[in-house]
């Protein structure tokens, strides 16, 4: 299906599945899967990424160096 990038605050940027939603209100960050599932809550600073919750199994990674967020799940193709 294809990834979308997100440019969120303080020079970080999110890259998942374009069926993912996100959500925002200041520096919290909401993700919802392909079946309306909150699967990522987040927030970022300058300096630091703090992972509130996240569903379990969801597979991510964060590479410090570009700061973005990369969301492996795909969306299941029906």
């Amino acid at each position: 299906m294809g990834t979308k990038s997100h440019g969120l605050k303080h020079g970080w940027t999110l890259i998942a599945d374009k069926s993912f939603k996100l959500f925002s209100n200041a520096n919290d960050y909401i993700l919802v899967d392909y079946e309306q599932d909150t699967v990522l809550h987040f927030t970022v600073t300058d300096s630091e990424l703090e992972v509130v919750s996240a569903n379990w199994g969801l597979r991510f990674k964060v590479i410090l160096g570009f700061k973005t967020i990369k969301i492996l799940e795909v969306a299941e193709e029906e």
